[in-house]
């Protein structure tokens, strides 16, 4: 989508058209709008900020496609991999990284979706650039170059690629510096919370919303690296102050739209109200001493919310993990701490520009 440039010269041939990169939508992982509504409805009980010295001694699993992404949109890769690492052993974190594996089947809809929205990005990008390259950049001012130069910098952005190769500069990094990593069975978001579940660590650093369908005892989100802060989300203090048990979340969750459902015309906000519905229809019975309906099922005897029950349900199946199927191979899994190869890290860090100096009291 264009929107025409303003404060022009016409007797200047600037670029006559912008690309509002705030209309190219790319699909976001997990539930819409989730984290927002759990802002809203819960106190500081169950949300708050801490100080990453808070997880002093903890073993954390972290979720790590979200921040290889993160890292490589801000051209830095190792830099704020090494740095992030730095700042998780400075406080005694004990971390485990886990990286995705081979996608499941049901998202492949969503996948497909992604790499059109990027692709749709790169053309936005790449003729932009054509643009700019015809233009006089000399006869603008610095705030439109400035806003010429964010649109290209949120551009490309929404087309980041994580190769082969950055993966294994990552592992090679994690490895001399002595850090756990494994690669899940699928992905990394199932293994976290098995992990936690299983109490082979305390929680998990994510800021992928499905995290909260998978039972995740503690999830850490919004990682800052320059005030070394976080936000600490306790499902379980959630779960109570949402009056509601982890199977009715899970079926709300799942019914507003997740990443293997995204094709659906339902909302979070919507789903919420008809479950205050079935709720007083619930409590009801429970005072009649009868027996209430499934949530699904009440949906489906009052309404036409559900479209397609079978592929619900399926969705539902998608985050009842059996561990001791699923998982097993981990259940017994003994996290060892590796040691340091300070000569390993400084040469994988010296292609970053970084200088490592001998420090003597």
């Amino acid at each position: 989508m264009c929107k025409k440039l303003t404060n022009y010269n016409p007797n200047i041939q600037y670029c006559k058209y912008k690309f509002n990169y705030q209309n190219i939508n790319i699909t976001k992982m997990g539930i819409r709008y989730l984290n927002r509504f759990l802002l809203d409805k819960c106190s500081r009980k169950s949300i708050h900020k801490i100080h990453l010295k808070y997880l002093e001694n903890k073993t954390i699993v972290i979720d790590t496609s979200i921040y290889l992404y993160k890292f490589v949109n801000e051209n830095a890769l190792l830099e704020n991999m090494y740095l992030f690492i730095s700042i998780l052993k400075k406080y005694g974190i004990k971390p485990i990284f886990i990286f995705d594996g081979k996608p499941p089947i049901e998202k492949k809809e969503l996948l497909i979706k992604r790499c059109i929205e990027k692709k749709n990005a790169e053309e936005k990008y790449m003729n932009l650039k054509s643009i700019i390259s015809d233009m006089s950049i000399n006869n603008m001012t610095e705030d439109e170059k400035k806003e010429l130069m964010l649109e290209l910098e949120n551009l490309k952005r929404q087309f980041t690629r994580i190769t082969d190769n950055d993966i294994v500069q990552v592992k090679q990094l994690m490895d001399a510096y002595g850090v756990v990593y494994y690669d899940a069975p699928t992905e990394a978001d199932q293994l976290c919370a098995y992990l936690v579940n299983k109490e082979k660590a305390w929680g998990c650093i994510s800021d992928d919303m499905d995290m909260f369908l998978y039972g995740c005892h503690y999830v850490i989100r919004n990682i800052s690296l320059t005030n070394h802060t976080a936000m600490l989300y306790d499902t379980v203090s959630i779960l109570e102050e949402l009056e509601m048990s982890k199977k009715n979340f899970i079926e709300i969750m799942v019914l507003s739209g997740t990443d293997y459902n995204i094709k659906t015309n339902t909302s979070l906000l919507q789903t919420i109200k008809l479950y205050h519905e079935y709720n007083k229809y619930a409590i009801g019975c429970t005072k009649s001493e009868l027996k209430p309906l499934e949530f699904y099922v009440w949906l489906i005897k009052n309404t036409s919310y559900i479209e397609n029950f079978k592929k619900l349900l399926h969705t539902y199946q998608m985050f009842q993990i059996n561990y001791e199927i699923d998982l097993e191979k981990w259940s017994n899994i003994e996290i060892q701490e590796k040691p340091v190869n300070m000569d390993a890290i400084k040469n994988i860090m010296s292609s970053e520009g970084f200088v490592f100096s001998n420090i003597r009291n």
